[in-house]
């Protein structure tokens, strides 16, 4: 949208959900608006407050503003980075988009692999910002603002979630402020023009939204669970999501998958992925029911395990967090004689998965706290992948630190002596969730055109937490108590004693019949050969592996993710002949 004179000009991806307080604001101030949009409210309201103009507003957003007359681009991205923005530097100019996808098919860069990336990529499982898989290309920071002048560039930070203690309340007040923050925020994720619904899983977190959907609207909430005839037990939550529809006297719908119809949509979904990773695909099904059912926004319960202390590490990393100090100064021998015998010990515990008892093997390298959340996150540690990659490749690496940029990376974003539950928090909240589930939901829904909705990540919800006394948690943390005392009314029993249980997909049943095929193809030693990143033999020797039962499915699932990413996004907008193996030689040979 343009200024009457043409001075201005601005392009917004999302929705500002207080828009309608700032167009009465605004008016107030003698602004005139020839629409009903929010994206005439921020073009008005950049007028009336300049660069700052992001901090007035309420919602998921992406935007660039053009001034004409001061000569200046700004980039401006989300709190909490619900919307993406991606940038690069072309000649004589700069190129920016919503999806990396976009930047490929304009043309005006040439796709090429970023080594360093690829590397951050396999320890994570997905790759973190503001890297991407694309050299050159960054994504803008959550929180972030970027100018552009004839004179130069520069990356701001405009928002950051705030220490703990900012939040002045007494003890008392807590549970019921919380509530009237949800409250509001469920309603103002509701405003819109167009059919609303919820995603429904029977959990908590989805439980939450609909219940509070359900209490502010007169009519029946349109809610949607997707279920796996053909998974093992304990994957289909139909059961949870009819007891929670039936509670809420939804209009509920339920879509049963099967691993053929991913196999026949998986070349769309990698390309609708923007970037590889480990999840998605439980995002994609969803929402295409959803969209089918006539729903063009859907609510959803994201962001609620990391603000309020869902996950196992909530539990154990803050247990475990002196003593990983202590752990740390031992001599790297000392660790590695000591860690098998406390990895068999742990091995007994009941809740211990094959990718946990995978995780224990791990000890050996933790050396700090940061070394505890790596434990709990990292896909692989340092010295597990370099045997995955090919000669070629392993010499590129040969000269560089293992892994010493993620480390510093999880240590930048946390502050200097903050306690552990905080700690683990910020880095979930910004890492795990920042960086891959909401990126992983906005690609993913809007594959379908449907635009997913998440009012736990709300910066006045995610601002009353996070800034909450130090100690909290001793009293409402794991697994989520705050949120459940703040809902008590609302949630059904039966929905509260449930234990946690993700939205997983039965993936390893899956790769092992109908996306086998696919697996193979992807994963074959013609296809590694011919890529020449990894080592045919070490990634066969992982597929062996897995399909004997003897490792969890994720890092197979992402080695093949990456191969079919790279044919649909590298392959597929690039010359011939300008693959990156065929430039490290020639790197190689001009250097001898």
């Amino acid at each position: 949208m343009i200024t009457e004179d043409g001075r201005i000009c601005v392009a917004l991806n999302g929705e500002i959900y207080n828009f309608r307080r700032l167009r009465q604001h605004l008016n107030g101030r003698g602004h005139v608006f020839r629409s009903l949009s929010d994206t005439e409210v921020l073009l008005r309201l950049y007028e009336e407050e300049g660069e700052d103009c992001a901090r007035h507003l309420r919602g998921m957003f992406a935007f660039a503003i053009l001034d004409t007359r001061r000569r200046v681009l700004l980039l401006t991205r989300d709190r909490l980075g619900i919307k993406p923005l991606y940038y690069a530097p072309i000649a004589g100019g700069w190129v920016f988009a919503s999806e990396l996808g976009a930047l490929v098919r304009s043309g005006v860069i040439l796709p090429e692999l970023d080594l360093n990336s690829l590397d951050l990529s396999l320890s994570l499982g997905f790759v973190p910002g503001p890297r991407t898989l694309l050299k050159g290309v960054r994504a803008l920071p959550p929180g972030h603002r970027m100018r552009i002048t004839e004179k130069g560039t520069s990356i701001e930070r405009w928002w950051e979630m705030p220490a703990s203690g900012t939040t002045r309340c007494a003890e008392k007040e807590i549970v019921p402020r919380l509530r009237c923050l949800l409250e509001e925020s469920v309603d103002i994720h509701q405003i819109s023009d167009v059919p609303v619904g919820a995603f429904l899983s029977g959990g908590l977190d989805s439980s939450a939204i609909v219940g509070l959907m359900s209490r502010q609207s007169d009519k029946p909430v349109r809610t949607y669970s997707v279920g796996f005839d053909d998974a093992p037990e304990g994957y289909d939550e139909r059961k949870f999501a009819r007891t929670a529809a039936q509670s809420f006297s939804t209009r509920h719908q339920e879509f049963v998958f099967k691993g053929s119809k991913v196999a026949r949509e998986l070349p769309r979904i990698v390309r609708h992925l923007d970037q590889p990773g480990i999840d998605g695909i439980n995002t994609y099904l969803v929402s295409q029911a959803a969209k089918e059912d006539g729903v063009t926004v859907a609510l959803s319960g994201l962001g609620a395990d990391e603000l309020f202390g869902g996950y196992d590490s909530f539990r154990l990393i803050p247990r475990w967090w002196r003593l990983s100090a202590m752990w740390g100064r031992l001599p790297l021998t000392a660790r590695k004689i000591l860690a098998e015998p406390v990895s068999l010990m742990l091995r007994f515990s009941p809740d211990m998965s094959s990718e946990r008892i995978q995780k224990l093997g791990r000890l050996k390298w933790v050396d700090s706290a940061i070394g505890l959340y790596g434990l709990a996150r990292l896909l692989l540690w340092p010295e597990e992948k370099r045997v995955l990659y090919s000669p070629q490749l392993q010499a590129c690496f040969h000269e560089r630190k293992a892994d010493e940029g993620l480390f510093a990376m999880l240590v930048s974003l946390v502050r200097v002596g903050e306690r552990p539950w905080s700690m683990l928090s910020r880095l979930e909240m910004q890492v795990y969730l920042g960086w891959r589930t909401l990126r992983d939901t906005d690609v993913m829904s809007m594959a379908h055109s449907l635009e997913v909705r998440v009012p736990f990540v709300d910066h006045h919800v995610v601002e009353f937490v996070c800034g909450l006394p130090p100690g909290w948690e001793k009293k409402w943390g794991h697994p989520k108590k705050l949120l459940e005392a703040s809902l008590r009314d609302v949630i059904p029993p039966e929905i509260s004693a449930r234990r946690k249980q993700g939205f997983a997909l039965p993936m390893s049943k899956w790769m092992k019949e109908d996306l086998r095929e696919i697996l193979e193809d992807a994963l074959s030693k013609d296809s590694l050969r011919r890529r020449g990143i990894f080592s045919p033999e070490e990634v066969h020797r992982q597929y062996a592996r897995f399909k004997e039962g003897n490792s969890a499915y994720p890092l197979v699932w992402f080695l093949a993710v990456l191969e079919l990413w790279f044919r649909e996004i590298l392959d597929a907008h690039r010359p011939a002949g300008s693959g990156m193996i065929g430039r490290v030689r020639a790197r190689k040979r001009r250097s001898k």
